[in-house]
């Protein structure tokens, strides 16, 4: 019985593989897709590797539309609020698109001298009337979410790599040199800040705190009313994505493929998974009891978010959803694939 019962399991387990293997995608572009994905009510919306953007809707699994951006690589998580998508391409053009039909709304166009470039290495985020967008050149610019005018722009000590947050009525703002910044929202003057003993990747922020992770190990919290720190803590090994947070929960990617949850409220290891894919810039999602990140070898793999025990994995898979959507939604190549 015990055989039986082993070998009914294998056939299980098997039939489960072969699904995932074949499983079909709910869309296909002509170019790779190269940004995160955000989602807005039933749109997914995702940027490719020739700097078109498109809005796809998930009930039908038809285009709703396509953006006529074609130029350098789409990249970045795509930011949204009301009916503006703003993305970016990585030779630093910034564009804002209206949601309801795909038309644009304004476009930003880099600055360029003989001494440096404006490309851009991530995405911008948006926070009340403006959107923040951090250039390799050390210059964060603020634009006008309505027309995308420059309204100021911050000088950093060095390049800069990763985008910045906004909490507070602040740009919260990680260097590649290890300075963190809190910089007003509206004038563009760095109030307060604090650092790291290596590159830091973008800060998220949760309630009233920041928190931001770094390459030197380090994960810090910090309040940022009165510029209070709460804790900071060492998981041992650069970490290579932004934290994210959901019920109590702060979950890290280091730069061997490990997945480490801290707790918020203090900063403790709570445990870590050790994926063996290498390092991963894919930033992980929290949904519920799951937390699902991305690997170095392009596979999103699924754990128990009280035990971080693998669930199940997906091989050839990158670009996890961001928060907005019940399904998540990942790429391999030009494929968008989701699952509930």
């Amino acid at each position: 019985m015990k055989r039986k019962a082993l070998i009914i399991a294998l056939i299980l387990s098997l039939t489960a593989i072969t699904a995932s293997a074949v499983q079909r995608p709910v869309a296909r572009i002509d170019s790779q897709i190269t940004t995160g994905i955000a989602v807005s009510g039933s749109l997914v919306m995702f940027g490719d590797s020739v700097g078109k953007f498109y809005a796809l809707d998930s009930s039908t699994k038809s285009y709703k539309w396509a953006s006529e951006t074609e130029g350098s690589s789409a990249i970045g998580i795509p930011a949204v609020q009301g009916n503006s998508a703003v993305f970016a391409q990585s030779d630093g053009h910034i564009y804002c698109l209206r949601i309801s039909d795909g038309e644009t709304i304004w476009s930003y166009e880099p600055e360029f001298s003989e001494s440096e470039t404006e490309g851009l290495s991530d995405g911008p985020v948006i926070g009340g009337e403006y959107v923040y967008a951090a250039f390799s050149s050390g210059t964060l610019r603020a634009l006008n979410l309505k027309n995308g005018k420059v309204a100021w722009t911050y000088k950093a000590e060095q390049g800069l790599r990763t985008a910045p947050a906004y909490g507070g009525g602040l740009v919260l703002l990680g260097e590649y040199n290890g300075i963190f910044s809190m910089i007003d929202a509206k004038t563009g003057k760095r109030v307060n800040g604090g650092g790291a003993g290596g590159a830091i990747n973008s800060p998220a922020v949760n309630g009233g705190n920041v928190y931001y992770s770094a390459w030197d190990g380090s994960v810090h919290a910090v309040q940022i009313k009165d510029v209070i720190p709460l804790w900071d803590s060492k998981v041992g090994e650069p970490i290579t994505t932004a934290p994210v947070i959901s019920d109590g929960l702060i979950v890290v990617c280091t730069a061997t493929g490990k997945v480490i949850a801290l707790d918020e409220k203090n900063g403790s290891i709570l445990w870590q998974y050790s994926s063996q894919g290498g390092d991963s810039g894919v930033r992980p999602s929290i949904r519920g009891d799951k937390v699902f990140a991305g690997t170095g070898d392009n596979r999103v793999i699924v754990l128990n978010a009280g035990t971080g025990k693998l669930i199940r994995e997906t091989p050839d898979a990158h670009a996890i959803s961001t928060s907005g959507s019940t399904k998540l939604y990942y790429v391999s190549g030009n494929n968008l694939f989701a699952e509930e």
